[in-house]
C-alpha cells in the first residue's frame, strides 16, 4: 500500500507571496469582487474569528498536552492537508532506508501525532517519515496487519489551530532535519504573523524570545530575519524559492519597497546578486526613482573593484613562487597601495591555508611569508 498523491485542502491562511516579476511569462493577479454577505453570515464569520482567538490564547497560557491518547490508526486513512507547513526538507533515500531497518529491526519507538476532525479525517501532524516507512513495509511484506495500523497520538482538530500545529512541526524537527535559509526564514516570517494575534506575544520582544527558542537560532538572528518582512513581494517570492540569497535580501531592505521593486525590475534576479553593485544602489534609503534609474545605469557598468584566484602549486615550488609574488607585492602592489595611504587591503591580499603551512614549517622562508602577508607599506619595509 503506498500512499497515493492527492489534491490538497486548503488548511489555515496562505501567507506566502505569489508575486512575479514583470519579466516573467506569468503572474498573479487578484481582483476585489464585492459579496452581498447577509447579516448572519458576517456575524458567524465574527464568531469563528473569536472562537479561533479564543482557542489559540487558551492553548498558549495552559498548554494542554496531547500525548496520553494513543490509538493504531489505519495508514490508509491518514492523509497530509498540512504539508504545505512543513518546510523541512526529506530525508535522503539512504536516511529513509535506515528508518524502515529500525523499524523492521526493532519496532516504533515513538508514535506519530495526528488531528482528526469532527467527520473523522485523520491528518499527520509529527511523523510523514514514519508513516511513509509503515507504507512501504506494509507493501513490502505483502500487507501485514502489524504494518497496517501504527500507533498515534490523536489531537482533535477543533482543540488546535494553525499556530500551534505550525508550532509542533517546527519543534519536533529543528533538532535533526535540514531546511534551506529560504525555508528557514519563511518559516520563522508565517509564525511571526500568526503570533501577533496572540495577545501574549503581541509585544515584539515576546515574539523574539519564543521564535529563538522554537527555531534554536539567537534572538538577535531572529530579528535580522525579521527585517525581510520589510521585502517588497517579488524579493520574498524569489528568496523563498531560493532564488536570491539572504545577502542580497538584506541589502535590498535598506531601501523602500517601491525601489526594491525598481532595482529588481531593472537588473532582475541574476543582476542584484552582483552585490558590489547592489550595495551602491542600496546606499541611499532617500532616492528618489529618478535618481535610482541614473544610479542603475552607472553601476551596470561596473566591474568588481576585486577579485579572487586561487593557485595551488606543489610542495616544490611554494618557495618560488612566493618570492615571485613578493617581487609583484614590492613593486606594481606598492605602487597602488601608495596612493592608498600605503594600505594593500583593497589593493593587494595573500592568504594561505593555515592547515597546510603547519606542515612546511622549517621549509618555507619565513621572512618572506611575513612580508607577503603583512598589511601595510610601512610593516612590510620593517620585517627583516
Amino acid at each position: 500500500m503506498k500512499k497515493e498523491i492527492e489534491e490538497r485542502i486548503i488548511i489555515g491562511e496562505d501567507l506566502r507571496p505569489n508575486y512575479r516579476l514583470k519579466t516573467d511569462r506569468t503572474r498573479i493577479t487578484a481582483e476585489e469582487i464585492p459579496l452581498n454577505h447577509s447579516p448572519e453570515f458576517i456575524e458567524e464569520m465574527r464568531k469563528q474569528e473569536r472562537d479561533v482567538l479564543i482557542r489559540r490564547s487558551k492553548i498558549f497560557n495552559e498548554k494542554p498536552e496531547y500525548f496520553r491518547d494513543v490509538q493504531m490508526i489505519d495508514i490508509d486513512i491518514i492523509n497530509d492537508d498540512f504539508a504545505p507547513w512543513n518546510l523541512f526538507e526529506w530525508p535522503s533515500k539512504m536516511e529513509q532506508v535506515d528508518l524502515i531497518r529500525s523499524i523492521e529491526n526493532i519496532g516504533l519507538i515513538y508514535p506519530i501525532y495526528v488531528t482528526v476532525s469532527k467527520d473523522g479525517r485523520y491528518n499527520v501532524i509529527i511523523g510523514r517519515c514514519r508513516l511513509l516507512a509503515f507504507c512501504d513495509i506494509y507493501q513490502k511484506t505483502g500487507g501485514l496487519d502489524k504494518y497496517r495500523y501504527i500507533p498515534c497520538y490523536v489531537i482533535p482538530f477543533e482543540e488546535v489551530d494553525e499556530l500551534f500545529i505550525r508550532s509542533m512541526m517546527i519543534e519536533s524537527n529543528i533538532c535533526f532535519r535540514k531546511i534551506s535559509k529560504g525555508n528557514m526564514v519563511r518559516a520563522l516570517l508565517e509564525n511571526y504573523e500568526i503570533m501577533k494575534k496572540v495577545k501574549k506575544y503581541r509585544n515584539e520582544s515576546n515574539i523574539g524570545m519564543e521564535l529563538s527558542k522554537q527555531f534554536q537560532i539567537s534572538e538577535s538572528t531572529v530579528f535580522n530575519y525579521l527585517k525581510v518582512k520589510s521585502l517588497c513581494e517579488p524579493a520574498q517570492t524569489l528568496l523563498y524559492d531560493d532564488e536570491i540569497s539572504m545577502q542580497v535580501a538584506t541589502y535590498l531592505t535598506k531601501v523602500p519597497k517601491d525601489k526594491q521593486e525598481k532595482i529588481l525590475e531593472a537588473c532582475g534576479k541574476e543582476g542584484v546578486k552582483a552585490i558590489f553593485r547592489l550595495k551602491l544602489l542600496t546606499r541611499d534609503e532617500n532616492i528618489t526613482i529618478e535618481q535610482l534609474q541614473r544610479e542603475i545605469n552607472r553601476v551596470n557598468s561596473l566591474m568588481p573593484e576585486k577579485t579572487r584566484i586561487a593557485i595551488e602549486v606543489s610542495k616544490v615550488l611554494l618557495n618560488p613562487l612566493m618570492q615571485h609574488l613578493l617581487n609583484f607585492k614590492r613593486n606594481e602592489a606598492a605602487a597602488q597601495a601608495s596612493r592608498m595611504r600605503g594600505k594593500f587591503d583593497n589593493v593587494f591580499n595573500v592568504r594561505f591555508n593555515e592547515k597546510d603551512l603547519v606542515y612546511y614549517k622549517g621549509m618555507i622562508d619565513e621572512i618572506v611569508l611575513k612580508k607577503l602577508t603583512s598589511k601595510t607599506l610601512r610593516n612590510m619595509s620593517k620585517i627583516r
